[in-house]
Order: C-alpha cells, then sequence, then structure tokens
C-alpha cells in the first residue's frame, strides 16, 4: 500500500486534508483499508477488491440505499464521503476506493455468552428488518447457495491442479460426508424452499461496532443483498460459538438459543414457518460452508483468503469443519434428551 498515493487520493479526490500519516488498518481477508485523521475527524479509505466484487458500482448502489433505509428505521448507518467531483469512488492504479467517516467507538468484542449473542444478532435482526423488500442486486451471484459451493470443492478436488489433495484426502472425505448427511435433513430441504430476502451474509461481531454512545453499527456492507436471513442466522451462530473450543453442548446450544432468539426479536417475529423450520440447521450449514470454502482455497492455491503459511486455509478448513460437528452434537443433545 503506498502509503503517499493514498495521501494524495484523499487530499485531491475527497477533499480532506491529512494531519497525520496515513495508517493502514490489518482488518478482514479481502480489502485494503486505511485510516486518514483530519481536523474534522477520521475517514476511512478502502479499496474494492474487484477480483472478488467485480461489480463495484452495483455494490456501491446497494450501499447507499441500504444506509438510507437504516437512517429512515432510526438504524445507526455508515457516512460516506463523495469525491469532489461528485461520485463515490475513485480510482488508484486501476482499482476502486472509497471513504467513509471512521465510527468512533471498537468492533463487537468475541461473542462469549449468550447475553453477548443475543444483543449482536437482535442488532443484525433489526438490520435485517429495515432492509427487507429493499430492491438490491446480486451483485455475487450464489454467494451462499451451498451447494454452488459445494460443486466448486468438488471440481477443484477432481482437478487437483497444485497436487495437494492426496496429503487432505481423509479430511476431503470426512467433509463430503457430514455435507451428504446435511443434505439428507428435513432442515436442509426446508433450506432450499425459503423465501428469498435481503440479508448481510457476514453476520458476526467484528461487523457491528459498539459506537461511544453504545450503539451497535453494522457495517461491512459489500455482501448485503438478496440471500436468505438463514445464513445471517447461522454465521451468527457459528462466530459465537468459534471461540469456545472447550465448550460443551450444553454451552454451544444456549448460545444456538440466544442468537435465535435475538435475531428473531430484531426481525419483530416475521419469520416464515419454513424459515423457522430450517433455522436450527443455520448454524452447522454455515460452519460446514466455511470449511468447504477454505478447503477450495486451499487446493487452488490460497487465491481467494490468502495464506501466510502453506496449510493455513487447510488449518481453517479443519476448524470449520469440527466446529459444525459440535453444533450438530449440541442439536442432537438438547432435541433428544
Amino acid at each position: 500500500m503506498n502509503h503517499t498515493q493514498l495521501e494524495r487520493m484523499a487530499t485531491e479526490r475527497f477533499g480532506l486534508s491529512p494531519v497525520a500519516p496515513v495508517r493502514p488498518v490489518r482488518a478482514g481477508n479481502i480489502n485494503r483499508t486505511a485510516v486518514i485523521e483530519t481536523e474534522d475527524g477520521s475517514f476511512v479509505l478502502q479499496e474494492m477488491n474487484i477480483s472478488v466484487f467485480p461489480f463495484p458500482s452495483a455494490l456501491m448502489s446497494n450501499t447507499l440505499k441500504i444506509i438510507e433505509r437504516q437512517r429512515e428505521h432510526s438504524l445507526p448507518a455508515l457516512s460516506f464521503l463523495q469525491t469532489t467531483s461528485g461520485e463515490w469512488l475513485a480510482e488508484l492504479d486501476g482499482t476502486p476506493w472509497r471513504c467513509y467517516r471512521f465510527v468512533e467507538g471498537g468492533a463487537t468484542p468475541d461473542i462469549l455468552t449468550p447475553e453477548d449473542a443475543q444483543r449482536t444478532a437482535r442488532a443484525f435482526g433489526r438490520f435485517a428488518k429495515a432492509i427487507d423488500g429493499l430492491d438490491l442486486v446480486e451483485h455475487v451471484e450464489g454467494y451462499h447457495d451451498f451447494d454452488q459451493r459445494v460443486g466448486v470443492l468438488e471440481f477443484v478436488v477432481d482437478a487437483d491442479e497444485l497436487d495437494r489433495v492426496q496429503a487432505c484426502a481423509q479430511f476431503v472425505d470426512d467433509l463430503l460426508s457430514v455435507i451428504d448427511r446435511l443434505r439428507l435433513t428435513s432442515g436442509y430441504k426446508a433450506w432450499k424452499r425459503v423465501p428469498v430476502r435481503n440479508s448481510h451474509n457476514d453476520a458476526k461481531g467484528p461487523n457491528c461496532i459498539v459506537d461511544l454512545a453504545g450503539n451497535l453499527t453494522v457495517i461491512d456492507l459489500d455482501t448485503t443483498m438478496p440471500g436468505t436471513v438463514l445464513a445471517d442466522i447461522g454465521e451468527l451462530v457459528r462466530s459465537s460459538t468459534r471461540h469456545l473450543p472447550d465448550a460443551g453442548p450444553e454451552q454451544l446450544w444456549a448460545q444456538i438459543q440466544a442468537v435465535n432468539r435475538g435475531f428473531v426479536a430484531g426481525f419483530v417475529d416475521d419469520l416464515t414457518d419454513t424459515e423457522r423450520e430450517a433455522m436450527l440447521l443455520a448454524g452447522p450449514l454455515m460452519a460446514v460452508e466455511n470449511a468447504v470454502r477454505f478447503l477450495a482455497d486451499h487446493l487452488s492455491g490460497d487465491k481467494y483468503y490468502g495464506a501466510e503459511s502453506p496449510n493455513q486455509n487447510l488449518d481453517r478448513a479443519i476448524v470449520q469443519y469440527e466446529l459444525g460437528r459440535r453444533l450438530v452434537g449440541a442439536i442432537e443433545w438438547a432435541t433428544t434428551s
């Protein structure tokens, strides 16, 4: 990241007057981000990774509609800055960048208790309710299409272009076996029939900022588009249990219930019967989907998430797979005891 170029872009394209050097921020796996400090407060400069989000204009159109709807519903929202020529994106070396006012506060800490899980889920439920019915574009096709994700994994396993399959063959077989079992459940059959709704698609603590007044601001709207709110519920379950490696089924079940209660309350208890039927599957399915994506990236050469070590994405996949199994165990414990 060329700091001089970013400072020039902040000044010339977004009309900012930096009073300190650009501060890179290490956040997320996809976009590069930096903070610009000015006398009028701090602003975030963020690259839009076009290899992941190939339609930046459509993405920004969605984002602006979402922010307007958040404000109509009295929800805290990001505030984007236009360029000096009245646009929402500025280009640097062929890559679009955007700028928004920094939200003073901090990301939601690791969710470790049912109370924290319920509060965060309620914020995302309120967000989902506010944008329900909004005319958004699906700018990344099939983002949480489980069958499509599995199809990609099966393709890269068969291709094995980097000769990595043999070293993790048993894990590949175990993961595909779990996928087969999930697809046979009544919850998965219901999942395939749920209505299309706008959803955040990356609902987790780090994407919910607690501002100085204690309000929760849902951020990182890049993946917000038509899908299913069950993906949000599942991601909240996954992210509220992944930091509890020693938790037994009772504690995991408490987290699952807390997420479901919080989201349903925020969504004003407006889920369909089909969505309710599939809701318990959401956590395990999102954990397994993450395992599928990490493994596919490992076998493809770590092109999407990147990796700091040869097996980092394989290790990530194994962690998500184990979490999915533990969540299934918790659900079975609760529903059969």
